[in-house]
């Protein structure tokens, strides 16, 4: 095994927005092509897996949210000469996908590489949904989402981080009981108190209504490292 597949992360479980959004996406050479700025979502038959990165304003803009995120969409989409499809955003398939490290590696050349997104699912979308228990009551809203590789290779998610924060604010201490410095990993733990996990499965995901219904209330803490 090469050390390339043993920093592989996409070989092992992984958060999206903690591991994978913001990340510079390499082409084969070494050649930036841009940024992850969101995920392409699609339901398979082993559950919702991540098909491709999106890059670009039209992929980064919207997942500001609310008035803010539709403002400057609106305002970038006046900033250029107008073209077919310019507010979908650029799409690279999985499938180009190499792997994770510190930044995202492709198999190919960034020549040709990008085409523009289809209406879909996206994991911006799904972070920061209001997320609400059996009884209708108001849990938080989804700060993160946790992935394993599924029956074809792609990421598929299996879990729902729950919590008040902003997306990918867990940091990662959530993940390992010896992250960082002692104080940021208490301030976070301490921050985070209320957060907690859920399975996929116990969750419908209302994409039209931006919310999502859980069965069963979260799990308490997503993990040892946010401990008293």
């Amino acid at each position: 095994m090469s050390d390339a597949d043993l920093d592989d992360r996409l070989a092992g479980p992984l958060d999206g927005a903690l591991n994978l959004l913001d990340r510079q996406i390499l082409d084969c050479e070494g050649r930036m092509l841009g940024k992850v700025d969101d995920l392409e979502l699609t339901q398979q038959e082993d559950g919702l897996a991540v098909t491709a990165v999106l890059t670009g304003p039209a992929a980064l803009l919207p997942r500001l949210g609310g008035d803010l995120g539709d403002r400057l969409v609106t305002t970038w989409s006046r900033l250029k000469v107008p073209e077919p499809n310019r507010l979908r955003p650029w799409r690279i398939d999985m499938d180009r996908v190499d792997r994770l490290d510190s930044a995202l590696h492709l198999s190919v050349r960034r020549e040709g590489v990008l085409t523009r997104d289809t209406e879909g699912y996206r994991f911006g979308t799904l972070t920061g949904m209001e997320a609400s228990g059996p009884d209708d009551g108001h849990l938080g809203r989804v700060v993160d989402a946790r992935f394993e590789p599924g029956l074809h290779g792609r990421l598929v998610v299996r879990h729902l981080l729950i919590g008040h924060g902003r997306p990918g604010s867990l940091l990662g201490y959530d993940r390992h009981d010896q992250q960082g410095p002692w104080l940021v990993r208490a301030t976070v733990g301490r921050l985070h108190r209320s957060t907690g996990i859920v399975d996929i499965e116990a969750a419908r995901i209302l994409w039209n209504r931006r919310e999502v219904r859980l069965t069963t209330p979260p799990r308490a803490r997503p993990g040892a490292a946010l401990g008293d």
